[in-house]
């Protein structure tokens, strides 16, 4: 079908969803994808301005005020653009690093500290930069004044370098401290960094793999990143619980949920193994008694298989008290009762990715992206998982979304109210918009290519930030 066309037809499926145009009238998206970032009217689906982000960029965080940070990975620059303007208009793009780092991924909005917001931005580097056992020079955290009438508003405050990246970061709720991973290093398995003076920010404690019963002493028991001489732990996933302000750490390559107490002198380390590998994210739930992990394993088919039919993954419940794991339970593609066998479609690749609760904490919405696929082999997923958190200790999968084609690391926004959650579709070149009470698709709008990641911005304030830890339902 030729471009115009497809988009007209995408354009058509914002019809049945005059409901949702209501939701979101004077509401905007900001889409990251290929080479552009795209704002558009979530009523309409309209694009009302488009700014060149050439190659790759990533996160998308939006401030109070309406500023979208944009991670443009590519030219180590954060892109600053105000949503709030008519048409939004760009403010500056400010290097991502003074001290050689490279490759801006993560974004965040950690809490508010004595009276300062600020923007916190993760450089990854280049692992094969740094020879074997030298720290590296290209990876770095940098903290930027996001204080609206701050003579530095919006421009960098300090930096600190890390250990191998890749990385993500949790914050205490209590303290102006956080905790940064680094999935390719051993010895700084995770890092807690304070930034109380925020343009001189330190690390305060490294966490190693001896820490997490990786002493060395046979290969088992030997942290390798690479997976050859020994065992990847690969940090990659985060949380923070608002209930005993502990940060939450998944250890991908080994099924250990960690809890830190940054606020500690020193900072303490606990953890939990699960019996799931794999995955890019944890979530805390609203109040923080529970943290939410998604794990690309056991499932049908790839990373050592083990699981059922239709099951593209497992998701894992952690009591923050403890911490102690509270459930285990496998994602289906479809949702209940799935017992189809995905193994001949492209579907088979499906594994989960980012989670985000309902402002009530009872609803559980779980991207499907998918795991790497080799060149040539089609990989892509249609489906939003669904659970029902009522009782977290006994989570029930619901009826899967049906959602727009998507690939990889699928991300989403949910807007400032709680009422829409935005997909982005990276095979189809649309995003699609669910309700979150009705738990289906309502709308659907054409966008940039590639679609990856967005955020939102409108009378109901931002779209929930990454950061900070998610108070209980009807607090601030």
């Amino acid at each position: 079908m030729p471009a115009r066309l497809r988009c007209a037809a995408a354009a058509l499926l914002l019809l049945p969803a005059a409901a949702a145009a209501q939701q979101a009238a004077g509401t905007v998206a900001a889409v990251s994808g290929r080479d552009a970032l795209a704002v558009h009217d979530l009523a309409t689906g309209a694009e009302l301005a488009r700014f060149p982000v050439p190659v790759a960029s990533s996160d998308v965080q939006v401030t109070r005020e309406g500023v979208a940070a944009l991670a443009h990975t590519a030219a180590g620059q954060v892109v600053l653009v105000d949503l709030a303007a008519r048409p939004p208009r760009e403010l500056a793009r400010v290097p991502s690093s003074s001290l050689g780092a490279t490759r801006p991924v993560h974004v965040y909005l950690p809490p508010e500290a004595g009276g300062r917001r600020l923007l916190v931005v993760l450089n990854d580097g280049e692992d094969a930069r740094t020879p074997p056992g030298e720290d590296p020079a290209d990876s770095s955290m940098l903290f930027v004044d996001a204080t609206p009438g701050s003579p530095t508003y919006l421009r960098p405050l300090g930096e600190v370098r890390l250990g191998r990246g890749h990385h993500k970061a949790g914050f205490s709720p209590r303290r102006a401290r956080a905790v940064v991973s680094n999935i390719g290093d051993c010895a700084r398995v995770l890092t807690v960094v304070d930034y109380s003076e925020p343009s001189e920010p330190r690390a305060v404690r490294h966490f190693s793999a001896a820490e997490f019963g990786f002493d060395g002493s046979v290969p088992d028991r030997t942290c390798d990143p690479t997976g050859r001489a020994g065992v990847s732990l690969a940090p990659h996933g985060v949380g923070a619980s608002a209930a005993t302000g502990a940060v939450f750490h998944f250890l991908t390559g080994t099924g250990q949920v960690a809890a830190v107490d940054a606020d500690a002198e020193p900072p303490a380390l606990r953890w939990v193994r699960t019996s799931g590998l794999g995955g890019n994210a944890a979530k805390d739930l609203p109040g923080g008694a529970f943290v939410a992990v998604p794990q690309r394993a056991p499932r049908e088919w790839g990373l050592r298989a083990s699981g059922t039919p239709c099951q593209v993954g497992q998701l894992a419940v952690v009591e923050a008290a403890g911490p102690a794991l509270a459930a285990e339970v496998p994602i289906l593609y479809d949702g209940p009762g799935c017992a189809r066998a995905l193994a001949d479609g492209p579907e088979r690749f499906a594994s989960p990715t980012y989670p985000i609760a309902s402002p009530d904490g009872r609803t559980l919405f779980l991207q499907l992206g998918t795991l790497p696929a080799p060149r040539g082999t089609a990989a892509e997923s249609r489906r939003l998982a669904v659970f029902d958190l009522s009782d977290p200790r006994r989570p029930a999968q619901l009826p899967s979304v049906e959602v727009g084609r998507g690939n990889a690391g699928r991300d989403h926004a949910m807007t400032g109210d709680g009422r829409l959650l935005l997909v982005p579709n990276a095979l189809d070149d649309t995003v699609s918009v669910v309700g979150v009470a009705e738990r289906r698709v309502v709308a659907t709008f054409p966008t940039i290519g590639g679609p990856y990641r967005l955020g939102t911005f409108g009378p109901e304030g931002p779209s929930k930030p990454t950061g900070p830890a998610t108070p209980a339902p009807g607090t601030r």
